[in-house]
């Protein structure tokens, strides 16, 4: 029956494109009739030690480590598939040679509804992955651990040296600074040149002192110590204003009882925050706020510039926007960076407050 050899012949076809098909696949894969196995991919032998001859028939839980956690998947996969006809999970499986191994499963009922158990599952090995994953968090936390070690180290040694920059030469200068004005009161009005000369020395002496003070307060504001994160943050903005200005609005809730650490790390934020505009916005003001709200810090910082793009976000050559964002993510935070071409930069920093910050 030359009808009968064509309908034969074209279903060898199908079949022998199925396993094609089938084999193409890097995955293992199997089909399952009432949890046993009715047909499996090449793939099984890559994936756990099996040849696919030798799985048809089997109970799939040769693929588990136990009939307990078998029994667990199966009827996750069950339930699952009668409400929906694919998902995918995760789930720990042994190879023949006894190895444990854990997959990626993709689960999907043959035909519309699920009738007979008759379910396909692709198996993909995700072992090494979630190593290489696990191994490349590790390293980030140790380098975030590093990273927070070296800022502390950083800010004790700057407030060390601010202090005794302050304290000692300041207090160095200002004798001389009196000596040379006592000498000055001890010349004869006819002496013009001695006269002359301690008058630049006085000079010197003041330069200095202010010198002396600009770094001291570079190092380590002492009003931020001395007077809290408000205080500082307002001498600051006054600061930037007289010395680039940009106008400075300032919105800032009392906040001082957070930790020293955590005032640091916002009051060093908000000056990167303004070096970045006085550098690169060509903006003629700033709106500041910092609120506390849902036991959650909020510093915002808005200028009225040329914009970011977010190229330049993005760019890996940003280290002002890399110390902010390092900065907030030692304190499990987040920061927003948004641009409007001529219409200015935000900075959005939000930090939740550790327990004992929080609000009731």
């Amino acid at each position: 029956m030359p009808e009968h050899r064509a309908t034969h012949e074209r279903l060898q076809e199908l079949a022998a494109l199925e396993s094609s098909i089938l084999d193409a696949i890097p995955q293992a894969i199997v089909g399952l009739h009432n949890r046993r196995i009715i047909f499996a991919n090449n793939a099984v032998k890559d994936t756990f030690g099996w040849h696919r001859k030798e799985l048809v028939g089997q109970s799939v839980t040769v693929f588990y480590r136990n009939k307990r956690e078998a029994s667990q998947i199966a009827r996750y996969f069950y339930s699952t598939l009668k409400r929906q006809r694919t998902f995918v999970v995760e789930f720990p499986c042994r190879r023949k040679d006894g190895q444990d191994i854990l997959c990626r499963m993709r689960a999907a009922r043959i035909g519309e509804r699920l009738i007979e158990g008759r379910i396909v599952i692709t198996y993909e090995d995700i072992t090494e992955q979630k190593r290489a994953a696990q191994e490349l968090e590790r390293s980030r936390e140790q380098l975030r651990s590093l990273s927070a070690h070296l800022q502390s180290v950083r800010e004790k040694e700057s407030t060390r040296i601010a202090r005794e920059i302050h304290d000692e030469l300041g207090q160095s200068l200002t004798a001389l600074q009196m000596d040379v004005s006592w000498l000055a009161k001890q010349l004869p009005d006819k002496s013009t040149s001695l006269l002359e000369k301690t008058r630049r020395m006085a000079q010197l002496v003041d330069a200095t002192i202010d010198s002396v003070h600009r770094i001291s307060t570079e190092l380590r504001p002492i009003i931020l110590d001395d007077l809290g994160l408000t205080a500082a943050m307002e001498w600051q903005a006054d600061e930037f204003h007289h010395r680039t200005g940009i106008r400075c609005e300032m919105a800032v809730d009392d906040v001082d009882t957070i930790s020293k650490e955590l005032a640091t790390t916002l009051f060093r934020i908000f000056q990167s925050t303004l070096t970045n505009v006085a550098r690169h916005a060509k903006a003629t003001a700033v709106k500041v706020r910092l609120t506390q709200a849902d036991n959650e810090l909020c510093l915002q910082v808005a200028d009225n510039g040329r914009g970011i793009t977010s190229q330049q976000i993005e760019d890996p050559g940003s280290f002002g926007i890399m110390g902010i964002r390092e900065r907030a993510h030692l304190w499990n935070g987040s920061v927003c960076i948004m641009g409007k071409a001529r219409r200015g930069t935000t900075v959005t920093v939000l930090i939740p407050l550790p327990e004992e910050h929080a609000l009731p």
